[in-house]
């Protein structure tokens, strides 16, 4: 699969990317090269992939549950309590689903320190 993507901005300047296979083949203005797929890279940036040092990935089951409370609260009546019950599967699945959400949002590493820790690897 090759992919080029045309006048995107790269460090302030507008350029091309030719990218093959899973490489950067060549980076430069304006480049002659045939590729399967051709993005419009006009009015985008391109950045490196964002790097999450701290996460409970698992944890995403629990989104919005009891958000409007204070931390101590929050953990002792509803995360600690409910965090027992969780299964290895659980913790497969509510990883499974955090590192999607990463992915889609740019994110391309993480470091994950939750219980269960075989499960999420």
């Amino acid at each position: 699969m090759s992919i080029l993507i045309k006048e995107v901005l790269l460090n302030g300047n507008i350029t091309d990317v030719y990218i093959q296979g899973n490489r950067i083949k060549e980076i430069g203005k304006q480049l002659e090269v045939k590729a399967e797929q051709v993005i419009d890279g006009r009015k985008k940036a391109l950045i490196p992939g964002f790097i999450n040092a701290h996460t409970h990935a698992a944890m995403t089951l629990f989104r919005g549950f009891g958000d409007d409370m204070p931390l101590k609260a929050w953990l002792e009546d509803k995360i600690w309590p409910n965090e027992a019950k969780l299964t290895s599967e659980d913790v497969y699945w509510g990883t499974k689903l955090a590192c999607l959400e990463m992915i889609k949002s740019g994110t391309t590493t993480f470091f994950d320190m939750y219980h269960k820790f075989g499960a999420s690897a």
